[in-house]
């Protein structure tokens, strides 16, 4: 009577397996994965290791953060292409399985959602900056200008014009071809490249160089501020740097935080065993 009973139910569990697009997926060779309405398949991660990798056979450890890039990727492209009004799961990648194209997608997602509200205040810099002032705190060194001039004859016009009275930076505003046009620089004694510290050994302060050969027909011209034994780093000098990392470290933290979110919406199952390297977890 039980053997009897037994094989109905067992058709209908093999029944429910056959329909279960997931338990399909699962013994299919070529597929990882399946993340929310993407299955990734082996070809998929081959491309990835491909077009971030392409000196030789890749070891496990970086094989393993290809990877996890990958599945983030394929998360943040669930939450795209649910706007779009995406197929009904799960489906293959398409043709976002072109790493170039995931990744110009993703991008996109990323500054349009996250990364173009990030704001950073003056207040913020301000207060990144008094947090670490010893990290802007330099040695020994001099306050220099410099302006890049173009050929011998703009080189001389130049030092005629510092000769005659013309401060270092309307001239280099007028003639310097450098983008900061004659900025104050801070450089300790071993910053600074060799061809000039010769030069600047021999300069006193508020002192413009003679036109110094620097290669390719180019000249250049410098002027000491100031000498120091110790030079703290102003903020206004500091803070394009300061907003940089604060802006990259808000960028990482709200990237986290969605790709998060997305791990709770988007169901993801990968098939470990399939996997073709020895997956290293990320250590912090």
């Amino acid at each position: 009577m039980r053997k009897y009973l037994l094989g109905p139910f067992a058709l209908v569990v093999l029944l429910a397996c056959a329909q279960d697009p997931l338990k399909k997926l699962e013994r299919d060779p070529g597929v990882l994965a399946v993340v929310g309405r993407y299955w990734i398949s082996r070809e998929d991660f081959s491309r990835s290791v491909t077009y971030a990798h392409d000196g030789g056979p890749a070891e496990d450890l970086l094989q393993s953060r290809i990877w996890d890039g990958l599945v983030n990727d394929v998360l943040v492209l669930n939450d795209v292409t649910e706007a779009a009004g995406a197929p009904v799961p799960p489906v293959p990648l398409g043709p976002y399985s072109d790493p170039k194209r995931r990744e110009d997608a993703v991008r996109q997602a990323l500054e349009e959602k996250l990364f173009s509200k990030i704001t950073i205040s003056d207040a913020e810099v301000a207060h990144a900056y008094h947090e670490s002032l010893a990290d802007y705190q330099k040695g020994r060194g001099v306050l220099l200008r410099s302006m890049l001039l173009i050929g011998e004859a703009q080189a001389q016009e130049a030092r005629r014009l510092l000769l005659s009275g013309h401060s270092f930076v309307d001239v280099a505003r007028l003639y310097s071809a450098a983008p900061d046009h004659g900025a104050a620089q801070y450089f300790e004694d071993g910053e600074l490249p060799e061809y000039l510290r010769s030069v600047v050994g021999g300069l006193k302060p508020g002192q413009p160089s003679a036109p110094i050969e620097a290669g390719l027909g180019n000249y250049q011209i410098i002027l000491i501020e100031k000498r120091f034994e110790h030079y703290q780093v102003p903020l206004e000098e500091a803070a394009p740097i300061i907003r940089l990392r604060l802006s990259d470290e808000a960028q990482e933290r709200l990237q986290a935080q969605y790709l998060a979110s997305l791990r709770e919406r988007f169901a993801t199952v990968i098939f470990s065993n399939k996997l073709p390297f020895h997956y290293e977890k990320e250590t912090p």
